[in-house]
């Protein structure tokens, strides 16, 4: 069934708030005001607003960094909306209708996406990249909230252009999208450039500025209230367990006879503060390994463990391998350097991640377990003050997690194993 249409939309209004005047509500339910151009299709209105209504239940939450002492806030509303579709990405191989985050290189004419600098040999075929810094350098990029493609076949989500690589890509861009969540703004500068992405002036009707309200009576909007306070039952009883009101939409194709809903983590209804997951032990408690569910523990249990331990990693030079040591006498764990590269290159595959965002994460945590059918764990990082999704692999995820440990704690050493050498190595902190 589709969803009915919207009234037309007010004009937009820039710079400044979501509108300059009053949402009058015509529903009792999420609304989505379409301004500048409508959504291409009702499939695609549908498809986002069933994004939208799901992403609105999560809060704001503090991302806490116990090792130094510093947070920042982050929105689980636009984390929420972009790892659903990312997901949904990923089940399809990239060729998928919807686009989360793109990059686009602002120095080129028309801005170019940035494609995956580690699927290469891949050519024109190659997606997009899910890395928010594909290349050294400030005021570079941008990141629509959504890009909908017209051939879904097309991993290109740009113009017509050359790539970095010369290879030429036909128009593939219907739509970019911009979703601005209650309290999120619009700002002219940020306007121009989306406007430069989809082709300049004569080409608005390529970008469908969403402002979401919330038109739900007070007892509906109480109802995110009761999950919140729900889901923080874990803290004191130990209890960890799943509301089917909160199973998430995402479209992968699923065996009929075996159904397994992806399921959101705990952490994102757990309170005003949510701790890192690579943090360690910190005075016999291990809050980001506790801000997770049961199942994803067990999950974790055989080849990440070490994240409920006190401990360190300890480097053995003649061995070219790192060993656990435990305080508290469980059976050591160990990495070879080989090891740690051949799987440093798998994530990198699968995220694009380069040394140098590897250097600015600074906060992690395990957003949802998805189903089978795709095989990933979709993950929350903090570099600096903005917090991205990643979709790793779940047989990478041990190695994922004890990487970005070691980066904390041992970058020089790490990098000059990973291939760092001296340039990376001076990376920017975040």
């Amino acid at each position: 069934m589709e969803l009915p249409d919207l009234p037309n939309s007010p004009g937009l209004d820039l710079p400044g708030s979501q509108s300059n005047q009053p949402w009058e509500c015509t529903t009792t339910g999420i609304e989505m005001v379409e301004k500048q151009s409508k959504l291409p299709t009702s499939s695609s209105r549908q498809y986002l607003h069933i994004k939208v209504e799901y992403a609105m239940r999560f809060p704001r939450l503090t991302a806490q960094i116990r090792r130094n002492g510093s947070s920042y806030q982050m929105s689980l509303k636009q984390v929420m909306m972009s790892g659903l579709i990312r997901v949904d990405e990923i089940a399809a191989n990239y060729r998928w209708w919807y686009k989360a985050e793109v990059p686009f290189d602002m120095r080129t004419t028309p801005p170019r996406p940035f494609l995956s600098s580690s699927l290469l040999a891949d050519g024109a075929e190659r997606r997009h990249t899910t890395n928010p810094f594909p290349v050294p350098g400030k005021g570079i990029y941008r990141r629509p909230d959504v890009i909908i493609v017209k051939n879904k076949q097309d991993r290109w989500p740009g113009l017509a252009g050359t790539d970095t690589e010369g290879v030429m890509h036909a128009d593939n861009l219907e739509r970019l999208i911009e979703v601005k969540f209650p309290g999120d703004k619009l700002d002219r500068e940020q306007y121009e450039e989306y406007m430069l992405i989809v082709g300049g002036t004569g080409q608005e009707r390529r970008m469908t500025i969403l402002e979401i309200y919330d038109c739900r009576p007070e007892e509906h909007k109480w109802s995110d209230q009761v999950v919140n306070v729900t889901m923080q039952a874990w803290k004191t009883s130990g209890e960890k367990y799943w509301p089917l009101a909160i199973y998430p939409p995402i479209f992968i194709p699923r065996p009929p006879t075996s159904p397994s809903p992806a399921k959101i983590q705990p952490w994102t209804h757990a309170g005003k503060s949510v701790a890192d997951l690579s943090e360690g032990v910190i005075n016999n408690l291990s809050s980001g390994w506790n801000a997770l569910s049961t199942e994803m523990q067990q999950k974790l249990q055989s080849a990440s463990g070490w994240l409920n331990d006190s401990g360190e990693w300890v480097y053995t030079q003649g061995q070219q391998a790192w060993r656990w040591a435990s305080k508290t006498g469980r059976s050591a764990a160990s990495w070879s350097d080989e090891q740690l590269r051949a799987a440093w290159h798998s994530i990198q595959r699968a995220t694009d991640m380069s040394l140098e965002m590897l250097r600015r994460v600074n906060w992690v945590q395990v957003l949802t377990d998805v189903a089978k059918t795709v095989g990933v764990i979709l993950v929350v990082v903090g570099v600096g003050a903005l917090v991205v999704t990643l979709g790793i692999p779940e047989a990478l995820i041990g190695a994922f997690l004890i990487i970005i440990r070691l980066a904390i704690s041992a970058w020089g050493t790490l990098s000059t194993i990973l291939g760092a050498g001296a340039v990376t190595a001076t990376a920017v902190a975040g």
